[in-house]
């Protein structure tokens, strides 16, 4: 879409420390040098993010509501809304009677993994909140609770939004529902409590609302027939559940690794097990590894990262038999996934070794 309208889109990875150079907080701001009268708007520490939600949103549901409502869960992403919002809903009812329902209590929805429910802000599949690092726009004496929510659980909910109640949302709307209602089912009935929905489900019909899509990472089972899943479990001996190589290792370190576990592909990471997908960095494959040795392209003492390729096309843990077949007709190897986070390496010959089974 923004294409559409003329824009150069700078797509920049997600798995990198906020501080590095490739972070999109670090492209932005050198973009902002490069080009002329270029301006950012910096939605991270423009006070002008909170202040129009102080100003406008908090009066409007103040005001929708009467003056009634006690709690509102909001989703914290660079922190404008629910400083502003909160900031607001608190000081108006700070001095609301106790019977009246006292002062207006704040909760984060966020997704597991971000650093305001206390995670290390490793990557997660829903899109628009949560943060790897503190905003200056985000108040933590704001929210008096902070929720984490599953990629699973916000993307089920956001599904059901729409099949039940007719609203097409995105993921961070079925986030913020999902810790709305874990509020919500132990307050009394005179409770009022108010949700924001950010976003439109439109942006997302090529994923959450995609069952292909959804099948492949594992939030959707594939039907009646045995399962990838199932396959992977059959599978025997000492092999790790998901043999792997880090980026800094050399090629001679993974041919070793390669030739203990006997894979001809494997993917990189960028920590330790369990890990989530946007910690897979690549892949190396023995037969490209193998060529550039031979090219003199490559050197035994090199990093792998210099020579590793994209990533393994992905199969969810629910999904069937048959799906793998038709992938594995194509590849080699594929990388199975249940709710979103790799669980291991399925390839032809364990597919053959289990149907023959």
């Amino acid at each position: 879409m923004l294409q559409a309208y003329g824009a150069e889109v700078v797509v920049t990875p997600t798995a990198v420390a906020p501080d590095s150079p490739q972070s999109y907080y670090s492209v932005s701001d050198r973009l902002v040098t490069e080009i002329p009268g270029a301006y950012k708007p910096d939605q991270f520490s423009n006070p002008a993010a909170p202040g129009s939600h102080y100003q406008t949103t908090g009066p409007e549901i103040w005001r929708d509501t009467e003056g009634r409502i006690t709690h509102c869960v909001i989703g914290a992403g660079t922190g404008g809304t629910i400083t502003g919002t909160g900031r607001y809903l608190k000081e108006v009812s700070a001095n609301r009677p106790e019977a009246d329902g006292g002062r207006v209590r704040i909760i984060g929805a966020d997704p597991e993994g971000s650093v305001y429910s206390g995670g290390t802000g490793r990557p997660y599949f829903v899109e628009g909140v949560g943060e790897d690092m503190w905003p200056a726009n985000y108040d933590k004496s704001v929210p008096d609770d902070v929720i984490a929510v599953s990629d699973a659980d916000s993307f089920a909910m956001t599904r059901r939004l729409a099949r039940e109640e007719g609203l097409l949302v995105g993921g961070s709307s079925g986030m913020a529902v999902v810790a709305a209602l874990q509020v919500a089912k132990d307050l009394p009935e005179e409770a009022v409590v108010v949700v924001i929905l950010p976003d439109s489900g439109r942006g997302y019909l090529a994923k959450i609302f995609n069952d292909q899509w959804m099948r492949s990472y594992g939030f959707l089972s594939g039907g009646e027939e045995a399962s990838v899943g199932e396959v992977l479990k059959s599978k025997t001996g000492e092999m790790p559940d998901l043999v792997h190589i880090h980026p800094n290792e050399s090629v001679r370190d993974v041919i070793n690794i390669m030739n203990e576990f006997g894979v001809s592909h494997i993917p990189v990471l960028s920590q330790e097990p369990p890990v989530v997908m946007g910690e897979v960095l690549g892949a190396v494959d023995e037969r490209s590894l193998t060529s550039k040795l031979f090219r003199g392209e490559a050197k035994l003492t090199d990093k792998i990262s210099e020579h590793m390729g994209e990533k393994l096309p992905v199969i969810g843990s629910l999904e069937t038999i048959s799906a793998a077949r038709e992938l594995l007709s194509d590849v080699d190897t594929v990388m199975v996934t249940f709710v979103g986070a790799p669980v291991g390496i399925l390839t032809r010959h364990d597919l053959l070794a289990y149907l023959s089974n």
